[in-house]
């Protein structure tokens, strides 16, 4: 049986407990098998560390974003090994992200991690974070959040992109209830078409701005269907 591969990704030191409440998450579940750093403590790979991580998060089917206080220690430039899997996997895939924030002190939030929180938390661009303070919290926003990613890709195949992903999201998106949306993927863009009300309106996104801002265009969008509903 081919299993769901779910990555942790966080700084190990201090968040033991907190690892340990994700595997206890899924270790009554057969079709899930977690991946991560922390397997490689009792297995030689033969690939450096930073490769061999960066692969997993480009290639897991989801991918769980767990943030503290610390920001750990630099891998790619000037980047921590969790923030270059952050944007490994939402390069991949904008939809296959959770975060989870730990309820911290903000005098101890390294000035590092306060910048790598402002971007995964942003507005348009980042995502909704819950925070948690006890591990035990922490287990049972995992499970619920499990639960409700795999009802909605309970249809979907595996081997979506990211411009598959930005349709099926976009499509849920209309100007009104009873509004078709009509699409097509060229070679450099995708088009969007809503006839409404004896017109049609028709946006364009760029592969390229899809694949900087998937959620940024997604929001986009939704201004221009508002728009559009106001007449």
């Amino acid at each position: 049986m081919q299993k769901i591969n779910v990555m942790v990704s966080s700084v190990i030191g201090g968040l033991e407990a907190e690892r340990d409440a994700i595997k206890g998450c899924f270790s009554n579940i057969p079709f899930v098998e977690l991946i991560g750093a922390e397997p490689f403590n009792n297995t030689a790979v033969s690939s450096s560390s930073a490769y061999a991580t960066l692969e997993m998060a480009r290639n897991c089917d989801l991918y769980i974003l767990i943030l503290s206080e610390r920001y750990g220690m630099g891998i790619v430039g000037d980047k921590s090994a969790t923030e270059a899997e952050y944007d490994v996997a939402i390069k991949d895939d904008p939809t296959k992200i959770m975060v989870f924030l730990k309820d911290c002190d903000e005098r101890l939030v390294e000035d590092k991690q306060k910048e790598f929180i402002k971007k995964v938390s942003d507005y348009y661009s980042g995502y909704f974070r819950p925070k948690f303070k006890y591990s035990h919290q922490l287990k049972d926003m995992v499970l619920n959040s499990f639960t409700e990613w795999l009802k909605e890709r309970a249809q979907l195949g595996r081997k979506l992109n990211y411009l598959d992903h930005f349709i099926r999201v976009a499509k849920q998106i209309l100007p009104l209830e009873t509004t078709k949306v009509f699409y097509r993927v060229a070679e450099t863009f995708v088009e969007l078409e809503y006839p409404i009300a004896g017109t049609t309106k028709v946006i364009q996104y760029d592969h390229m701005s899809i694949a900087r801002d998937f959620w940024g265009c997604i929001n986009d969008l939704q201004v221009k269907c508002d728009e559009w509903s106001r007449g």
